[in-house]
């Protein structure tokens, strides 16, 4: 039969003080008081005196002094706000490593490419750079492009000072285009000193010399390398002449008189009009409506005139013929006009007659 400290002869740490604090007259420093058992009736001498007694009380001493250290050993209670604390904390661990979990599981499908049974799924892509970075770096192309960009303009200056410094000279002056104006005439208009640098030659001025020669339109001047500069010419064409004093000059699409008739030159038409210049409204009408007409048309015009009152125009034709024109006026629409004019003149022309007016194209008339 066990005592009123406990089973086993051992008192809970919660028994024991609260049975020192009941039992009147217990030691300060926490001992048991020796219980009672059976054998021998609590108080009697026989218990303390005997051997068996001795034993067993000082069992029991040794079974407090071992509650008591339980009860040193043991923590005190933890309090409803320590709990809660520590429940929170418990929590925090447990999403960290959820989280860390789940990022070692991410890693390892970027890795692979793959996720799932299947191993379908495509490798992550990687991560785009950022808007400073791309700003960054588009900065650095530029830079880089607009660098190059100098270094080349530099190095083709530099090369081109040192062909016109010591590059090779030119030995030949190649004209081309040119029939009625000399070759002598180009060469000696371009004006280029033998033993010149071929790349320090002035092709402006010589495009401008050459074009100040009579009969000359346009000039196109260039470098053949090694050694020879290229003048191609255009010749004006003349569609028709003009009585100067003292001299027949050619005329030619642009209005202008730019040089004299020579004697073999064939036979064009007349211009007889109060002036002949680039400038002027009846020049350019004229030479706009010999222009527009077809070739065996034009060969029997002899004159042009002016109309009564000068706002007309008039062709003379071989045989005494005549061509009433109509009004002229250097417009889109009176080109256009124009055009159709000289396309109805050449049928008109195989009828019988002497007067043939297409002033009106719409209604041409023939009068004998």
């Amino acid at each position: 039969m066990t005592g009123p400290g406990g089973r086993g002869g051992r008192r809970s740490g919660r028994d024991v003080p609260a049975r020192g604090r009941a039992t009147a007259g217990a030691p300060a420093d926490g001992k048991v008081a020796p219980e009672r058992t059976d054998a021998a009736e609590p108080g009697s001498l026989a218990e303390t005196t005997s051997p068996a007694g001795r034993k067993g009380t000082g069992e029991r001493k040794s079974a407090g002094r071992a509650g008591a250290a339980d009860r040193v050993g043991e923590k005190s209670p933890r309090t409803p706000e320590q709990q809660r604390s520590a429940a929170e904390r418990a929590r925090k661990v447990r999403e960290r490593r959820a989280a860390e979990r789940a990022a070692r599981e991410d890693g390892a499908d970027s890795d692979t490419g793959t996720a799932g049974a299947g191993g379908n799924r495509p490798a992550a892509r990687p991560a785009r750079p950022s808007a400073e970075t791309a700003r960054y770096r588009r900065r650095r192309i530029v830079a880089g492009l607009v660098a190059a960009a100098v270094l080349l303009v530099v190095l083709a200056a530099a090369g081109w000072w040192a062909l016109g410094r010591f590059g090779p000279s030119v030995s030949e002056v190649r004209v081309t285009g040119n029939r009625a104006v000399t070759t002598a005439d180009v060469r000696a208009a371009a004006d280029v000193e033998p033993g010149t640098p071929l790349a320090s030659v002035d092709t402006a001025g010589v495009q401008a010399r050459v074009s100040g020669i009579p009969g000359v339109a346009t000039v196109e001047v260039g470098r053949s390398w090694p050694d020879a500069l290229t003048v191609a010419v255009t010749e004006r064409t003349p569609v028709a002449v003009v009585d100067a004093p003292g001299v027949r000059r050619l005329v030619d699409a642009t209005g202008l008189a730019y040089r004299s008739a020579p004697p073999e030159v064939p036979r064009l038409p007349l211009l007889t009009l109060p002036r002949v210049t680039p400038d002027d409204s009846a020049t350019l009408a004229a030479v706009g409506l010999l222009t527009a007409l077809p070739v065996p048309v034009r060969d029997q015009v002899e004159t042009v005139v002016t109309g009564p009152g000068g706002t007309t125009l008039e062709l003379t034709l071989t045989e005494g013929r005549r061509v009433l024109w109509g009004r002229w006026s250097p417009t889109d629409t009176q080109a256009s006009e124009t055009a159709r004019k000289a396309a109805i003149l050449g049928p008109l022309l195989s009828r019988e007659g002497s007067v043939y007016d297409v002033s009106s194209p719409s209604l041409p008339t023939v009068r004998r």
